[in-house]
């Protein structure tokens, strides 16, 4: 059956993360437009836009988890002798020129996905992901010298940070999945504890990672996909969808999609049947080649 998908709005959205990992979005449609009265008190507005920037900074900063390979989970810390621990901008400013100064002396390609976060007595450190450091300048900790549990739980010091900014430790990422839902909630949290003034950063992140691209439409209800939403809000249901590639979404999705995710379908596919069912797919696959620019898609979308 033809569906003009010009004049329809799409019922399902696809969004590639990672090979393996996409997530579906279905979105909710009321029978009746709802009509919400216009609230002309700056605080509402302003809050309603703290409200939206969160949201966003959730969701880049799950994509930017997701969608990149990451060496470490980390904590950064500040010490009070070396700058004021109350002046974010003012640190975050020297760590992000440390950080390019570094990568030129040692040849390395340092990147990091960050989250500023305030003690309870207002002073800041941050947690997040990083890769690119050179092996040789991580180094364990010391049992004696340093606390008992990151001696045991195999974390790492990074010397030169300690000595420039104050103390940090990296840990290894067991489960990547796991770290990146995990290191959403410390943007809540930054948003709760103050992270709202003006100019302010919910997150720091490395130009150039790797964001999630849409890669498709989908037109009518399926109660296949249905069973694959994990959550359900106000306008939208969304779940992630792991261990299908490209193939799955084929029975879904229009061609024409695939096609605006820079895949190209060939007129014709032309096959010997004769070398087996493997072979069929695997020709099949390298002809259609309709993921195959997915990831370079994802280049150049850092914040």
């Amino acid at each position: 059956m033809y569906i003009d998908t010009a004049t329809l709005n799409p019922d399902y959205m696809v969004k590639y993360y990672r090979e393996g990992l996409y997530r579906l979005v279905k979105f909710h449609r009321p029978l009746s437009p709802r009509i919400y009265e216009r609230q002309p008190d700056d605080t509402d507005r302003g809050e309603g836009k703290l409200s939206q920037a969160l949201s966003r900074a959730r969701s880049v900063v799950l994509q930017l988890a997701l969608c990149n390979d990451w060496d470490f989970f980390c904590t950064f810390t500040i010490d009070k002798t070396q700058f004021n621990r109350y002046e974010l901008n003012t640190y975050y400013k020297a760590f992000a020129q440390w950080i390019r100064d570094y990568r030129k002396e040692y040849g390395c390609k340092i990147e990091y996905c960050l989250i500023p976060e305030q003690h309870e007595d207002g002073a800041w450190h941050m947690h997040g992901f990083m890769r690119g450091i050179p092996q040789s300048h991580l180094t364990p900790f010391v049992r004696g010298l340093h606390p008992d549990r990151l001696v045991d739980g195999h974390y790492l010091n990074w010397g030169r940070y300690a000595k420039k900014f104050g103390f940090c430790s990296f840990g290894e990422i067991r489960d990547a999945e796991a770290c990146a839902f995990y290191i959403t909630k410390y943007v809540t949290k930054a948003f709760d504890r103050g992270v709202t003034g003006y100019g302010a950063h919910l997150y720091y992140a490395s130009i150039g990672l790797r964001r999630a691209v849409p890669c498709g439409d989908i037109y009518g209800h399926y109660s296949v996909l249905d069973d694959l939403l994990e959550e359900k809000f106000q306008f939208c249901s969304v779940g992630f969808v792991r261990d299908v590639d490209w193939r799955f979404w084929m029975d879904y999705c229009e061609v024409d999609e695939w096609e605006d995710c820079g895949g190209e379908l060939p007129d014709e596919v032309s096959i010997d049947v004769s070398s087996g069912a493997d072979a069929y797919v695997e020709i099949l696959g390298e002809q259609l080649s309709l993921f195959s620019d997915l990831s370079d898609l994802q280049e150049g979308r850092g914040s």
